[in-house]
Order: C-alpha cells, then structure tokens, then sequence
C-alpha cells in the first residue's frame, strides 16, 4: 500500500510541475515575441519615412458590424500604421518572425484582407522587419473589380460620344 501512494502522489506532483513549467514557458516565449514584435514596430517607423513615406496614424482602430444569425457584432480591427506617399494612402502591417512576415501565410493574408476591406486605402503595405523590405500586396479579386468598372466607363463613354457624333451628322435642316 505504502508503493502506491508514493507512485501516484509522485504522479500528480509530476503532472502538476509539467502542467506550470509549461504555462511558464509558454508565456515567457509570448512575452519575448510580443517585446520583439514592439521594438520591430518602432524601428519600422523610422525605416518607412526614410522609404519616403508619411506617417498619418499608429495603431488605428477601426470597427464594423458582423452579423451573426442576425444579431449584430462588433468588431474591431487595430492597423500598425496608415502612411501616405504622394496622394495615396496604404495601410501598413509590421511583421516580424520568419513565417508571418511571408504575404503566402494564410493568417497574414486574411488579415490584410480585412484591413484593405475596413480602411479602403489606396494600397496595402507588408513590411518585414527582418529582412528590412517593404512589400507591396495586391489582391487580384479586388485589382479585377476595378478593371470590370474602368471597362465598363471606357465603354459606355465611347458610346456616348458615338451616339452624340451620329446624333449631329443625321440631324435634319
């Protein structure tokens, strides 16, 4: 009898000091990354303006309204920066890491997608700290929107002028 209780005491105390040495380690990394992922957005600050950027808003926040089975959410989204260069405006996500500083990483991705839906700006900037780059992202769905609509003014345009030119050579008197 003596045996078993030591084993099984020894067992709980084991699951117990695994269970808090995890939670430890686990928050410890957190913090690291979260610290690292700060300083990475101070630095991108002055990276951008030397890129010729201006800075218009740090750590923005925006909100819209998710319906879910008709009951209203909100929903709030937070952008690293809203800069501006010329007379376009981009919304501008400091990343830093290894995996999420890709455009390929899915939650990268829908994440800028949420922003260009939200912001609306002119374009969407990825900015990798790590490797000191800036990068562009365009989404084809919505660049192919834009290029239905031009088309389609270019066209009703071009046949409003041909209507107005019929117009005049087939008038009477």
């Amino acid at each position: 009898m003596d045996i078993i209780y030591y084993i099984t005491f020894g067992i709980i105390v084991g699951v117990f000091v695994a269970v808090n040495v995890s939670k430890y380690l686990k928050l410890r990394t957190l913090k690291r990354r979260i610290r690292k992922a700060k300083k990475g957005e101070y630095r991108a600050i002055e990276f951008i303006k030397k890129q010729g950027f201006q800075v218009v808003d740090i750590q923005k926040e925006e909100s819209y309204t998710l319906f879910i089975d008709d009951k209203p959410y909100e929903v709030t989204v937070k952008a690293d920066m809203i800069v501006r260069k010329g007379s376009k405006t981009y919304v501008a996500e400091v990343k830093t890491g290894e995996k999420v500083t890709s455009p390929k990483y899915k939650d990268t991705r829908r994440q800028l997608l949420e922003y260009y839906l939200v912001y609306q700006p002119n374009g969407l900037l990825l900015i990798d700290m790590e490797e000191q780059k800036i990068r562009t992202v365009v989404y084809s769905i919505l660049k192919y929107d834009k290029a239905i609509y031009i088309n389609r003014l270019t066209w009703s345009a071009i046949i409003f002028v041909a209507g107005l030119i019929i117009g005049f050579l087939t008038r009477g008197g």
